[in-house]
């Protein structure tokens, strides 16, 4: 009778099922000298190390194993994923991708190596610039790697899906579509593929398509989570299914539920509440909603405040340089290939109207929402506050943020004069645009206090605003903002930075329009207030308005939630009703 084969392991994995990770690393760190070939054994050790007090190390064993082991091999996939996985909690990817890329390179076919160096390249993007769009050659990269990989790879469905993410950040939507209309006619009950469908037609703005697909997932799968339900209450509310809030009221009011998940069940909840004309309801769902987030992704407020303070310091100090001490280049505006125009504002304040307008203009391509500025300064300057990245910049710097920003314009549409960088959040890089781009237009929308505050906090932005998750911070946030603007206003030496009220904008459009399509540099073309007529689908949270003539329905919109708006009435003090029945309370952090 043949004697079992004892199990060398059997102390690492019992130490490591009672979760005493440091013991099970020294088991294993012995077990791994006395068996050096071992790979399962090196594998569970570097797990221990990494879940222990030895993550370094764990990091550098699998870094071991990758180099010795060929896609072919086993525990090649393990290994992957456990690297993989340990760079993200490192916040390091290009140690790994040291280490794949002469690989690929050496097997340039090789779909596992294609497969691993784009999920890195795209990591990193992510990591280090955020979800915005932009013109990147590593993404473009990423996706030539991914699309070049022949079908039969055993991990074709995991590619496929990555690609679709790479699809959706880039904004390739139709791409995104025709990908998923071949995968689900392979695999129509995929409850990933069927939502990743629905969020895809939510985004590209086909309504009719995208409420359908929600509802024929939610009476499909029992599980489905919030999200379809939010597109639905958010595109159309009276076509939520019957049931929707009692699906919603058990997420919402859960003590377990993820707090995304708890987030977007309370403001599906209060869009359906405002659609039902009860809008205290619909305000204490949008207090909950923001209250879940606040408490999982708390914000120092203090910090916000003080780097706005500081960055119109370092406004005022640049405006009161002597001449001689400049170090712009002479000139900005280029005579082949698009120069630049920034929308800037607070979310919510009729930026996405204005650069519609704007991008109804034969000579102009509105870019959106992209993050190629700031991911350029981040890139030249170094990573930081805004205030330190504006300290940093010297003739060398702001000439190479120039020369690569103009070229990602160019990449954008190299045949207009202009691309629009419609990016709400620039309004904190004002200094630094005036520095590169002394003479580029610079359009700053705005809207009534308590209209964008409210927008701002009856909104499910796909990264929610965190200064927005509590009305006393969104007040004080607001206020600071203003400040920042006076400033710059204030230091306008060029004349570059064109007031633009939302209110006026939609009382006498092309009046206001043709005001700032001069500014920029652009002549009248009447077809600039038809662009609800452009199949261009809007990117952004507005893209509802904007496949509308202008309009003043949101005009005073935001007195419907007037009794309950608590610190935010003190923003507008002309408006003797407001919060007098105040119900709002400050979220506590």
């Amino acid at each position: 009778m043949v004697q079992a084969q004892k199990d060398i392991s059997t102390e690492l994995k019992k130490a490591m099922s009672t979760g005493q990770f440091d013991k099970a690393a020294s088991i294993g760190a012995k077990l791994a000298r006395i068996h050096p070939k071992r790979t399962e054994i090196h594998i569970m050790t570097a797990v221990a190390e990494m879940q222990g007090s030895h993550f370094v190390r764990g990091g550098q064993r699998l870094r071991r194993l990758f180099r010795s082991l060929e896609p072919a091999d086993r525990y090649f996939g393990p290994v992957a994923q456990n690297l993989l996985h340990f760079s993200e909690r490192a916040g390091d990817f290009k140690s790994f991708m040291e280490i794949v890329e002469p690989k690929h390179l050496n097997t340039p076919k090789d779909p596992a190596y294609r497969e691993i160096l784009a999920d890195l390249i795209f990591r990193q993007e992510i990591m280090k610039f955020g979800s915005g769009r932009s013109i990147s050659a590593n993404l473009d990269r990423a996706i030539a790697l991914l699309e070049g990989i022949e079908p039969g790879y055993p991990r074709l469905p995991e590619v496929q899906r990555l690609l679709l993410r790479l699809y959706m950040h880039c904004e390739m939507h139709q791409r995104a579509l025709d990908l998923l209309e071949k995968l689900l006619a392979e695999a129509p009950d995929d409850k990933g593929l069927r939502a990743f469908e629905a969020s895809v037609l939510a985004f590209s703005g086909m309504v009719d398509r995208a409420i359908s697909s929600c509802i024929r997932l939610i009476d499909d799968f029992g599980d489905v989570g919030t999200q379809p339900y939010l597109h639905i209450a958010f595109l159309r509310p009276e076509a939520m299914p019957v049931g929707a809030a009692d699906t919603l009221s058990k997420v919402a009011l859960s003590d377990d539920a993820p707090a995304r998940e708890v987030y977007q069940a309370c403001f599906a909840l209060a869009r359906m509440a405002e659609a039902g004309n009860n809008m205290e309801a619909a305000f204490d769902w949008y207090r909950r909603g923001h209250a879940a987030n606040r408490k999982a992704s708390p914000i120092d407020m203090p910090a916000e405040l003080a780097e706005m303070a500081r960055i119109g310091e370092l406004v005022e100090a640049d405006a009161n340089r002597p001449e001689d001490e400049g170090d712009e280049p002479a000139a900005t505006m280029t005579e082949t290939g698009p120069n630049p125009i920034f929308i800037v504002g607070l979310p919510r304040s009729g930026t996405t109207l204005s650069e519609h307008i704007l991008g109804a203009h034969p000579d102009v391509f509105a870019a959106g929402e992209i993050a190629d500025f700031s991911k350029i300064v981040v890139d030249v300057t170094g990573r930081g506050k805004i205030s330190e990245q504006i300290q940093r910049l010297n003739r060398k710097t702001i000439g190479e943020i120039r020369k690569r920003y103009l070229g990602a314009l160019r990449a954008y549409d190299p045949n207009v004069k202009f691309v629009v960088n419609k990016t709400p959040a620039n309004f904190l890089r004002i200094g630094l645009i005036r520095r590169v781009f002394p003479d580029a237009p610079i359009l700053h929308t705005h809207r009534h206090p308590l209209a964008t505050c409210l927008s701002l906090y009856t909104t499910p932005f796909a990264a929610p605003m965190r200064y927005a998750d509590d009305l006393g911070d969104l007040a004080d946030y607001y206020r600071a903002y203003q400040k920042l603007m006076s400033v710059l206003f204030e230091t306008d030496q060029n004349g570059k930075l064109f007031d633009l009220p939302y209110e006026d904008l939609v009382a006498e459009p092309e009046k206001v329009a043709r005001a700032y399509l001069a500014h920029c540099g652009l002549s009248w073309r009447p077809e600039c207030l038809e662009f609800y007529r452009e199949e261009k689908a809007a990117r952004t949270a507005s893209m509802t308005q904007v496949r509308r003539p202008i309009n003043r329905d949101a005009i005073g919109k935001w007195r419907r939630f007037a009794p309950y708006i608590g610190p935010l009435a003190d923003l507008a003090p002309d408006e003797k009703s407001v919060g007098k029945k105040s119900k709002g309370k400050t979220v506590a952090a």
